[in-house]
């Protein structure tokens, strides 16, 4: 049975080829890039893990570094780097599953944390290697939808989230959305639409709660919450969402029903699953070289 290809991404040729013999070696197929453009296409073909020096300063290798931030950010990664400050690094790259091994690499650290990272994906102990599936793919509560306290307690939830769209639609705060954040079972963060009260397009229930769900925990990582909203997050706020790690998102009304009641979010949905060149908005590159010194830049804090 397959392992799973690896996709091994170092500009050095002599460490990329040597990490490949060592993966090789072991039953595991690999796939080799030298620069992040490389590495974007293999990300189609869905490899199991990624192993990546984090510490290089290529443009490239950031580019596809931030890709992995934003749209594979459950993927496994090893990450090779010099930092001493371990914990700091896994927070400022954002990939959820992430180990941080010392270069020059130790072929049975580099082996047993690939083991490690592939045994999180294997289902009723049945040897699988193969990437974990997405919690965001999963029906949300699936393992405690049948408990019956379970369920109320999010109706609760969700009842609160439709309260507020009440309650704060009445006074003009903005239109009819509401939504709360909930930590083991305690509503942690409460908001609404403030689109005309504060003047702000971006002021929706969804991200007003993230933003207090923030502040009270001190945290711009918010794994472990939920966040029950009265309607279904619009793309600005379900991008919100993922920034954030939470891990659920329920919802009452659909986009369809907002989008009867004059609210057309499915709209920026299309456009965004459109090409760039058939969206409705202009968009133009200029300047990519002077941005990404920025970039680079940023990779080198520690």
């Amino acid at each position: 049975m397959s392992k799973g290809h690896i996709l091994v991404v170092e500009p050095n040729d002599i460490t990329r080829k040597l990490i490949a013999g060592i993966l090789n070696s072991k039953g595991y197929e690999t796939y080799e890039a030298a620069d992040g453009d490389t590495a974007l296409g293999f990300l189609a073909k869905t490899p199991v893990l990624v192993i990546l020096d984090v510490d290089r300063d290529n443009p490239s290798i950031l580019g596809f570094l931030h890709k992995m931030q934003m749209e594979h950010s459950r993927l496994p990664m090893v990450a090779m780097s010099d930092a001493v400050d371990k914990d700091a690094l896994k927070k400022r790259l954002g990939i959820v599953r992430m180990s941080v091994l010392e270069k020059p690499l130790v072929p049975e650290s580099l082996l047993g944390d690939i083991q490690r990272h592939l045994m999180e994906g294997v289902e009723a102990g049945i040897e699988a290697f193969a990437p974990p599936p997405s919690p965001r793919r999963a029906p949300p509560g699936a393992a405690d939808a049948q408990d019956p306290a379970v369920h109320k307690q999010r109706e609760a939830h969700m009842r609160r989230a439709v309260d507020l769209a009440q309650e704060k639609m009445d006074a003009d705060c903005g239109g009819p959305f509401g939504a709360v954040i909930v930590k083991n079972g305690r509503i942690i963060a409460e908001g609404w639409d403030a689109t005309l009260s504060e003047h702000d397009p971006t002021v929706h229930a969804e991200m007003m709660a993230i933003r207090a769900a923030a502040r009270a925990l001190k945290d711009e990582n918010l794994e472990g919450c939920e966040i029950y909203s009265s309607c279904e997050p619009c793309p600005m706020c379900l991008a919100a969402v993922y920034w954030a790690h939470i891990d659920r998102v329920f919802y009452a009304s659909t986009r369809e029903d907002a989008g009867a009641a004059g609210f057309d979010t499915d709209f920026i949905y299309r456009e965004l699953s459109s090409p760039e060149h058939k969206r409705t908005l202009p968009a133009k590159m200029l300047l990519r070289d002077e941005a990404q010194i920025v970039l680079a830049n940023w990779m080198k804090r520690k």
